[in-house]
């Protein structure tokens, strides 16, 4: 693999990571606990959901194309 596909493949995985953590603690303040939802943050909870799914989108996508492979097989890869 080229280094540049290693470099760019990191930086995805550190960008889904991001938005992970940004999710987390968006979802955290919509669902503070099992008997509390603020509403008042549904917003930003939606919008976190949407960028890690982004960021998911274009690591499954850079794997896809550096592999050769569909994201079909992508995904087969994750269990036996």
């Amino acid at each position: 693999m080229e280094l540049v596909e290693q470099t760019t493949g990191r930086a995805l995985v550190e960008q889904v990571r991001e938005a992970a953590r940004r999710h987390s603690s968006s979802w955290e303040a919509l669902v503070p606990d099992a008997f509390t939802t603020n509403f008042e943050v549904e917003e930003a909870e939606e919008h976190a959901y949407a960028e890690m799914a982004a960021a998911k989108r274009r690591l499954r996508d850079h794997i896809c194309e550096v592999y050769g492979i569909s994201a079909r097989e992508l995904s087969s890869l994750a269990f036996p």
